[in-house]
């Protein structure tokens, strides 16, 4: 009887003779980081623990902790907010337009 293995990307069964595991399998594995001087308190940061130490104690991070599409997400909001296109904006607008024909009487 023939033994099948599920691929885990397409979901097929694949008779297990024919079956290659992926090479995406391994562990992740990180280098030390390049020593640096913190623009923030002029420490020497060589390690990881001390950059999560030190961005903890500063209540800062690093722009690796952001995935690659949330600068032109938060571009977009930005962009947004200066034009008075958020929702928050059109929401003021309506409360001042509701406002000022309440005072005025122009209802």
């Amino acid at each position: 009887m023939p033994r099948w293995i599920q691929d885990r990307q397409t979901g097929e069964l694949i008779p297990a003779e024919q079956y290659h595991r992926s090479a995406n399998t391994a562990p992740a594995v990180h280098g030390d980081l390049e020593a640096f001087v913190s623009p923030i308190d002029g420490s020497v940061i060589d390690d990881r623990a001390k950059l999560r130490k030190h961005n903890a104690r500063h209540g800062v991070t690093d722009n690796r902790d952001w995935g690659p599409d949330w600068f032109a997400r938060k571009a977009k909001e930005r962009e947004a907010s200066l034009n008075g296109t958020t929702k928050q904006a059109k929401r003021e607008r309506i409360e001042a337009l509701k406002h000022a024909a309440d005072v005025h009487n122009w209802r």
